[in-house]
């Protein structure tokens, strides 16, 4: 039962859409109206302009990669609960939950992209810092952020299994399967800017 409160609490925490609050509270817009309607950090700092724009990325960034990391992290330890990989891995895949299914935003939300980061940084670092820097060199060559994240994705669910491949489905194997589930989760919310980049191809061809 106190696992399952704390991973209620980490649904809560995890939907809290920080993007959302700050553009209302910053320029009285509903972000979203803007660009592609999603309340994570890469459409909300569409809101702004010029140098704020980085700034409000990084912060939305930052407050949503917190809600991933603080339950992954200490919920075990404030709620009492058993502190082992596998409550730490739901907690933290509660939280990326709340953040795509949001309960104040009618079960909608963002793609989960920082919030998972989040959570691997609490429960797999090393591997997190390969897909970071695999979504740096992705980004990088396509100027394309949805390409950096499904390349972010898939490369943390190799670097989590290759890391130790003896422990990755013995000791390890529920941070393997989030981190698996998780890329093929990350590769389901940006299907529609796939096709969205698949239509501009096909018409740029034309």
């Amino acid at each position: 039962m106190t696992l399952a409160f704390a991973c209620l609490v980490a649904w809560l925490v995890g939907g809290i859409p920080f993007g959302l609050v700050l553009v209302r509270l910053m320029l009285g817009v509903d972000i979203r109206t803007v660009g592609s309607g999603n309340v994570g950090a890469t459409n909300a700092s569409r809101a702004f302009s010029g140098r704020w724009r980085l700034a409000m990325f990084l912060l939305i960034y930052l407050l949503d990669f917190a809600k991933g990391f603080v339950p992954a992290l200490w919920f075990s330890d404030w709620f009492g609960v058993p502190e082992t990989v596998g409550t730490q891995v739901l907690i933290g895949a509660a939280a990326v939950l709340g953040h795509c299914a949001s309960p104040y935003l009618r079960l909608r939300g963002g793609k989960g992209v920082a919030t998972t980061t989040g959570v691997f940084a609490a429960v797999e670092p090393v591997a997190l810092l390969v897909a970071l820097a695999t979504f740096g060199v992705v980004l990088g060559l396509t100027r394309q952020v949805f390409f950096g994240s499904l390349a972010l994705g898939v490369a943390l669910a190799l670097a989590t299994v290759l890391r130790d491949v003896d422990t990755a489905f013995g000791a390890r194997w529920p941070v393997s399967v989030l981190a698996i589930v998780a890329a093929l989760f990350l590769i389901w919310t940006h299907r529609s800017n796939l096709a969205n980049w698949r239509a501009a191809r096909r018409g740029g061809a034309a």
